[in-house]
């Protein structure tokens, strides 16, 4: 036999999945959701199964809230989340994970206690870890529309500086402040930037400006710090109607109202981040933060309320003034000991608030009587200057051990001490219509303290095996509430002992497919607007005024998780369930006049209240991911208590949300999909001797994504139909919204982007919700940014080590580190999204929304 040599052609063998599932970790591999070259992160979001980017760029997974950001591990921008998911270039990306994180504390140790809370970790490409990037836009409309922005940043290995400058009047989410995460009231927020998205989204008309720098780095080789500095300035006027019906059978009223407010809000924030490693035994970290805020707001409107022989006409205006600053820290620190799976953690938190607000309340009410003949009428002034300042302490000091007591198996005892102490002093002076004579009101003022104080004892047993582990354990909870109305002669104080459950098991049933149930608990304690036994009159129709005598909330919550990837297929099934049980649940008690439309709100604790919510989504792939189908469905159903005129009535919620999204992915072609949505809501309110159902229904339409023609042409749309059924009729709207735009790129590596986009073109923009609290149904319609035109240009830039130059193409660079995954036998998933039009300015539409 004679040899016959020959040459091999290219083989490309590469084993990376596009999604893989961990214990409490989901990863998507960024380069099997093809995006254009330029596009931003979110727009790689948009594609992943169960994740919803709704039309304001917030982000939803497996049907929880995504609360902060994080780049290679660390907070970016304090964690606001679309500072990175649109101001971060897509072809930088290695992988996304969606995380259910415990915090710092389970990080380190292993110990996972309260509800996690979902947070979306952003991991940089090696090639793309070292260089320059950014971006500049400017923007120009009709109706004097604008906008700017600046995006800079210089990453170099563990040294990272990003600077992101915005300023518009398109509606455009900026820093706002108000997000959640772990470790303090500075940390969290939100942000949108530049030219994409978000354009339009929100209610009323806002102007906002925006400046933020973001620095980490690594101090020699033990010490990682990082931080940021962001500004805030919005500028909102809205204007809202509104048709609420109390369905009490002893007080039936119908209240509408329209209002028009302005607001003026500034806000700063500074983070920090220092990580200490020692040695290979001891870690600590230190978080101090802070964050200041003022706002000035303005409001009129005019309400109207009827019940049976009764009715009011209320106008009222209000103006406000308020600044808040807050500052603590958050530390850390973890020792390992030489025995494997001993370990010794103690944490603790020191956070300092204080607000300082002035208003000033002018309110006329036209009262008629009908229930008797003859009609009387009477009229009635309030003017008020109402000054409040409020402090509050927050400390809390946590101390873990662990102790291995067989192989795999180990012992938990924790020991967590909380306080929070609260002053609260408030200063009402009647000022007279006429001569405007101020007269000091002392059976409204008050200054009024109290502290909650909780001891958390915990020891559990963890057990750790190859396909399964678990966590059970019990904690007992002494509290004490105490507090006391200084001048007054009033007091609170309350004792008591809790029992939680803590639980986990987590079973991984095979790769890519796990299960997960988590029991566990925790208690809240009432704030002092709830507690300070003084009327609120500042609404002669609603007094509100707090009961001393309070108790404390205790929750106890029960989830299930499964999910399931198959690589081979691509096929992808994420679900979950949850069930919540409060005692001493803290309700309203709502009391009504004799006579008049006037009632009285206070306080009460109850049993009784539960909460089941469920969320599944089901993603199948064909033909390599070009076209894929996500069905899903989100339910909540409710039984919330509360209490009118003495009566307790039980209020039973029932929402259910269905989509299917049919996309369509075919590279440099088109990146579209077809979307519907449903959303039933069913409300049943049950009194002794009566029930009552109220329902309501939404129906979403859409069509959203863009087309590609000669390389660097684009067609972008974004069409949605919305039609709610049952709605009250003054504020009821079926809108149609269609966006459009088309957009050139050019200039050398097509670094440069010239877009034309009408928005609304239609004009039918606006906001409808829907709000059921206790015996109320409320159906509201607030203004919102209708048709424009915007002239937009936009110039890219990147520069990595290693490539030569400017680098503008993300499909070669895909291919550099992870193979060509169109020749990959199984590595199919598309992406579908529960909601929204994808790639136009909104970010999203329809998907079971009501607003």
């Amino acid at each position: 036999m004679v040899p016959d040599p020959g040459l091999l052609g290219e083989v490309v063998v590469s084993s990376v999945n596009p999604i893989t599932v961990k214990e409490d970790t989901i990863e998507y591999k960024a380069s099997a959701y093809k995006v254009r070259e330029g596009a931003p992160v979110e727009d790689v979001i948009k594609k992943l199964p169960d994740v919803v980017v709704d039309k304001d760029g917030g982000i939803t997974a497996q049907g929880k809230t995504v609360s902060r950001v994080r780049v290679n591990g660390k907070d970016f921008f304090g964690g606001d989340v679309q500072t990175a998911t649109k101001n971060l270039p897509a072809d930088i990306i290695d992988n996304i994970q969606i995380i259910d994180d415990y915090g710092d504390q389970a990080n380190l140790t292993g110990i996972k206690g309260d509800d996690p809370e979902k947070i979306i970790n952003i991991n940089i490409r090696r090639d793309r870890n070292k260089g320059y990037f950014g971006s500049v836009t400017a923007a120009a409309g009709n109706d004097e529309r604008y906008a700017g922005g600046l995006v800079a940043n210089r990453f170099n290995n563990e040294q990272q500086i990003s600077f992101i400058g915005s300023i518009n009047n398109t509606n455009s989410n900026l820093f706002n402040f108000g997000g959640g995460g772990r470790g303090g009231g500075a940390r969290g927020a939100n942000f949108g930037g530049g030219e994409r998205g978000g354009f339009g989204a929100g209610n009323g008309i806002t102007l906002s400006k925006s400046a933020g720098l973001n620095y980490r780095d690594a101090w020699g080789k033990k010490i990682q710090v990082y931080g940021s500095y962001s500004y805030s300035g919005r500028d909102n006027r809205s204007i809202s109607s509104s048709e609420s019906q109390d369905i009490n059978p002893k007080n039936i009223r119908f209240t509408t109202s329209d209002r028009t407010s302005q607001s003026t809000n500034d806000n700063h924030r500074l983070t920090f981040n220092l990580e200490y490693r020692m040695d290979t035994a001891n870690f600590l970290k230190l978080s101090p933060y802070f964050s200041t805020s003022t706002l000035s707001s303005t409001s009129q409107g005019e309400s109207s309320i009827s019940r049976p022989g009764y009715h009011t006409f209320n106008a009222n205006q209000n103006s406000g003034n308020s600044s808040a600053p807050n500052g603590g820290t958050d530390f850390s620190f973890n020792h390992r000991f030489p025995k494997r799976g001993r370990n010794f953690n103690i944490s603790g938190t020191y956070n300092y608030s204080y607000r300082d607000a002035d208003q000033s309340i002018y309110n006329t009410y036209a009262n008629t009587d009908s229930s008797i003949i003859p009609i009387t009428e009477m009229d009635t002034i309030q003017k008020q200057g109402i000054g409040s300042i409020n402090k509050n302490i927050r400390t809390q000091a946590r101390v873990s051990y662990t102790e291995p007591i067989a192989q795999g198996t180990y012992l938990e005892l924790n020991y967590e001490w909380n306080r929070s102490a609260t002053n609260n002093e408030k200063t009402v002076n009647d000022i007279d219509p006429i001569s405007d004579a101020e007269t000091f009101n002392i059976v409204q003022s008050n200054h009024f303290d109290y502290q909650f104080v909780t001891n958390r004892i915990g020891a559990n047993i963890r057990v750790q095996r190859k396909k399964y582990n678990y966590t059970i354990g019990v904690v007992s909870q002494p509290s004490t509430l105490s507090g006391q109305s200084i001048g007054k002669n009033i007091s609170t104080s309350y004792h008591n002992t809790n029992w939680l459950p803590s639980a986990r098991f987590v079973y991984n049933i095979a790769r890519g497919n796990t299960f997960t149930a988590t029991l566990n608990g925790s208690s809240r304690e009432p704030d002092f607007f709830q507690l300070q036994p003084v009327a609120d009159s500042s609404n002669l129709n609603n007094i509100v005024i707090g009961n001393p005598n309070l108790q404390a909330e205790l929750t106890r919550r029960l989830s299930v998780q499964y999910n399931k990837f198959d690589a081979k297929s691509g096929r992808s099934l994420f679900s979950n369930i949850s069930f919540d049980q409060t005692d001493n649940k803290i309700v309203n008690s709502r009391i009504n006049n004799v006579s008049g439309t006037g009632r009285t709100t206070t306080y009460l604790n109850t049993d009784g209240f539960y909460n089941i919510s469920a969320n599944g989504s089901f993603t199948q792939p064909f033909s390599n991911r070009k076209y894929s189908t996500t069905l899903s469905v989100f339910g909540t159903y409710n039984n919330n208590i509360s209490y009118t005129d003495y009566q307790r009535n039980k209020g039973r919620n029932l929402n259910i949300r269905p989509s299917a999204v049919f996309r369509v992915d075919l590279e440099n072609i088109i990146d579209a999909q077809v979307n519907v949505g449903y959303t039933f809501y069913n409300t049943t309110t049950r009194y002794a001797t009566y029930t009552n159902t109220t329902r309501a229904k939404t129906l979403n339409l859409g069509v959203g994504g863009k087309n590609y023609f000669f390389k660097d042409l684009t067609l972008g749309y974004d069409f949605t139909k919305t039609i709610n059924y049952n709605f009250s009729s003054n504020v009821n709207s079926n809108p149609v919204i269609l966006n459009l735009y088309t957009e050139y790129r050019f200039l050398k590596r097509k670094v440069a982007t010239i877009r034309l986009q009408g928005y609304d073109l239609f004009n039918q923009n606006t906001g409808i919700t829907r709000t059921i609290n206790e015996t109320t149904i409320t159906d509201s319609r607030t203004n919102r940014l209708a048709r424009y035109f915007l002239l937009t240009f936009n110039l890219r830039l990147q520069k990595f080590s290693g490539t030569g130059g400017f680098q503008r193409n993300q499909n070669r660079q895909g291919r550099e580190e992870d193979g060509q995954f169109n020749r990959q036998q199984g590595d199919g998933q598309g992406g579908g999204r529960q909601n929204g039009g994808g790639g136009g300015f909104r970010g999203g539409g329809g998907g079971g929304r009501n607003n």
